[in-house]
């Protein structure tokens, strides 16, 4: 009898707990689905920006573009992901996050400038729209060592502040730590040339040392 009463008793906490997590569930993916649908549409603009500029012959000043490039790189999209991480108490926070904090922008930053200062002479041959050092070049009317040290100098400014949000960030330490390896991974991908479109030199260097080669003991 007291065998079954426990039986019993198991079975309805585990049907509670699945009724609950599946309500839950529900609720965070509602949340999730407006959030991405919301940063989609961003992208979105932004691409188009881009495509307009490329199809009408169009040079954005270094203003412009920055304004719209951190954007285009794709990252506010991908963060979303992260509220799988711990649901409600990071879905609540997620749509107040770019507004509110400089977090997002300067991780988004650091990495469309590496992604520029390691890509843009591949896609300058493709004909493809100014990118972070053109656009500076050409409204500065400047070398482009002196555009890529400004560019380098952009980034070295947005890990100041990046590093100041996180000694004072209101936000969960998953979306800051999130943050801050998305930028640290895209200057280790871009830092010695285009690590993803190309794959050589030092980065395919890197990624075979880390995975393949044995440590030595």
């Amino acid at each position: 009898m007291k065998l079954h009463s426990w039986q019993y008793k198991a079975k309805k906490i585990l049907e509670e707990a699945k009724a609950f997590s599946s309500e839950n569930l529900k609720n965070v993916i509602g949340k999730l689905e407006k959030v991405e649908a919301k940063q989609w549409d961003i992208l979105c603009r932004a691409h188009i920006t881009e495509a307009r500029w490329f199809y009408g012959g169009q040079i954005p000043t270094f203003d412009e573009y920055i304004k719209n490039a951190w954007i285009s790189i794709g990252s506010l999209g991908g963060l979303v992901l992260v509220c799988f991480v711990e649901a409600d108490s990071i879905v609540h926070q997620f749509p107040n996050c770019p507004k509110d904090s400089q977090l997002f922008c300067r991780s988004s930053l650091i990495t469309r400038l590496n992604n520029d200062l390691g890509t843009s002479k591949a896609e300058m041959e493709r004909k493809d729209i100014p990118k972070a050092v053109q656009s500076y070049t050409i409204e500065k009317g400047v070398s482009e060592e002196k555009a890529r040290n400004h560019v380098k100098e952009l980034i070295s400014n947005s890990w100041k502040k990046i590093n100041e949000e996180i000694l004072d960030s209101r936000f969960s330490r998953v979306i800051v730590n999130l943050s801050k390896n998305m930028a640290r991974t895209a200057q280790c991908i871009y830092q010695h040339g285009d690590g993803v479109g190309t794959s050589t030199g030092v980065t395919k260097d890197c990624i075979v040392s880390s995975i393949l080669r044995p440590i030595p003991i």
